[in-house]
């Protein structure tokens, strides 16, 4: 889904329209294509970013059907493929070759929980499917294809010459040739946007950032080429009590004056339910313990973690009468051990 941050990248207003977010990126892409910078180890990332964020703005400014990919986020398969689709230098005449089809990327959020212990889950993803009506034709049965007239059949927008400049052809996708009566399924695309169902099992103690690859399961292939992967990034939301380190789990633990200076069992809660803590006589706050085998359960090449807790001792902010008369009665304790009295 694009951003206002994909907008300033390309220092392009929102108000832009499709026609001028081209002529900037295609500004920028030649000017900041890493071939041009060698000594710049940065060329590549900045590139990168520029490209990601034109894509992003090609899905909801060039066709309506962008609505339908909200929820999806292609990326460009390398730097070379994004300078050569948008300047497209080749002969005039030669054939589009086959390509794979784009990557997807899907966000996925799961809970503190849900990514300690593991989830199985179904996700939705609309994706470009051949369209069965027309058997990806994009025509009407029998009425068959024709030149493009916007690019008169050289698949790019570009003038005549031995080297052609140009993006893709937005009426023919490159093909170079249109429906002489378009599929009203497809409206003459060749390909819907579907949803698509996928099972995810994502494992015990998954870290936030993630990445899970689906073969095959981003955009349809050119020409028949395969079909891009789908990669599902893992956003693990906070938890109101613990938070993690590595394999081990940490909290804090709030405990009254009164089990601080005299010690006793307390009870904390762990991501099983609650373990008992032992604490010593005079604890005091900022003291650290360590329960074996309470943090992130243990794989095949990691040890499990340890449940790390933190006492905070608390001072009451309200004081019943009886409380008060025996910390008063406590303060005068303390001040003739002070003065020997």
């Amino acid at each position: 889904m694009a951003t206002l941050e994909d907008y300033r990248i390309l220092g392009v207003s929102p108000r832009a329209t499709w026609e001028e977010i081209q002529r900037r990126f295609r500004t920028l892409a030649w000017q900041y294509h890493p071939d041009h910078h060698p000594e710049n180890p940065d060329a590549a990332a900045q590139f990168r970013r520029l490209a990601e964020a034109y894509e992003a703005l090609h899905r909801i400014k060039s066709k309506p059907r962008a609505a339908a990919q909200k929820y999806v986020r292609p990326r460009f398969r390398n730097k070379q493929q994004i300078f050569e689709e948008f300047f497209g230098i080749e002969r005039p005449g030669s054939p589009l070759q086959q390509s794979s089809g784009a990557d997807f990327r899907y966000d996925l959020q799961i809970s503190f929980l849900a990514a300690i212990r593991g989830l199985e889950t179904e996700i939705q993803v609309p994706r470009d499917m051949g369209c069965r009506h027309c058997r990806s034709t994009g025509t009407v049965p029998g009425s068959g294809h024709q030149e493009c007239p916007d690019c008169q059949g050289r698949g790019r927008k570009g003038g005549p010459g031995l080297l052609r400049f140009g993006p893709l052809c937005g009426r023919c996708q490159g093909r170079g040739k249109t429906a002489t009566q378009a599929c009203p399924h497809c409206q003459g695309e060749g390909y819907l946007w579907l949803n698509t169902r996928y099972h995810l099992r994502i494992p015990p103690g998954i870290v936030d950032g993630s990445r899970l690859q689906l073969a095959g399961g981003g955009g349809q292939g050119f020409q028949n080429g395969p079909p891009g992967n789908l990669e599902v990034i893992i956003h693990v939301e906070p938890h109101f009590f613990f938070s993690r380190k590595g394999n081990d789990i940490h909290c804090r633990l709030p405990v009254s004056f009164a089990q601080a200076a005299l010690g006793g069992k307390v009870s904390v809660p762990s991501l099983d339910g609650y373990r008992t803590l032992n604490l010593p006589r005079g604890t005091q706050s900022g003291k650290v313990f360590r329960l074996p085998g309470g943090g992130v359960p243990g794989g095949l090449q990691q040890p499990a973690g340890d449940q790390i807790v933190e006492v905070v001792v608390t001072t009451p902010a309200a004081l019943s009468p009886g409380q008060r008369a025996i910390l008063e009665e406590f303060a005068d304790l303390e001040r003739e051990q002070l003065t020997g009295a």
